[in-house]
């Protein structure tokens, strides 16, 4: 891990109609990204939607936590701060292997 990026597995769940009844909404298979520690999320988000070849648009996708360890899902990371600036989160994706 670099001082300025996180890597972290990242993957998307395909909600964009959840009233679909035949939508998938499996994760697909989790792709490892770098996350910059000191630029905005939401500036990072159209290239992790890229990534992710994800249907979805950047103002309609949002970064949830899901630490592997307890497979619950975590709080969302706010696109306007930089990870950093969410130390909570950043300490939960720091201690995931």
């Amino acid at each position: 891990m670099g001082e300025d990026t996180l890597r972290c597995r990242i993957q998307y769940i395909n909600d964009l109609d959840p009233f679909v009844s035949t939508n998938n909404r499996e994760p697909l298979k989790p792709l490892v990204y770098s996350l910059a520690l000191h630029r905005p999320i939401g500036d990072q988000i159209p290239d992790i939607i890229r990534q992710l070849r994800a249907p979805h648009k950047s103002g309609d996708a949002a970064l949830q936590v899901s630490p592997s360890a307890s497979g619950d899902l975590g709080s969302y990371l706010d696109s306007d701060l930089t990870l950093y600036e969410q130390p909570d989160e950043l300490q939960i994706l720091q201690a995931d292997p």
